[in-house]
């Protein structure tokens, strides 16, 4: 159940695997927050521009060869990376949090959410 005095918070996903896309946008909406998701950011810069998310959550192999220009969104919105362990140095100065792949459904949404309180 959704909490009404919850401000909703536009969040920002991007994730080629659409069952982890579902999944999370699933587990945020049933948290207040609002989530537009793309599986790729090659024709999609347009929405992060006319959307400013108070979050972006991307995957480091969704996103090709867009990763500086993710980094330059990190001072107007807080940088989720996903991806498997190997790549975690690779962005780990420019994110807030990194989750390592597989994703587990419990609690997530609660732990990407408090990085906005």
């Amino acid at each position: 159940m959704v909490k009404p005095d919850i401000q909703k918070k536009k969040i920002f996903y991007i994730e080629k695997v659409s069952f982890l896309r579902s999944m999370m946008e699933f587990a945020l909406r049933a948290h207040g927050a609002e989530i537009y998701s793309v599986d790729t950011l090659d024709n999609n810069f347009y929405l992060l521009e006319d959307l400013t998310p108070d979050l972006i959550i991307f995957d480091l192999d969704s996103i090709g060869e867009n990763l500086e220009k993710i980094k330059e969104y990190s001072t107007r919105a807080v940088l989720v990376a996903t991806g498997n362990e190997s790549q975690q140095a690779s962005v780990s100065d420019q994110v807030k949090m990194y989750l390592i792949k597989p994703l587990q459904a419990k609690n997530i949404a609660v732990k990407i959410l408090s990085l906005l309180d």
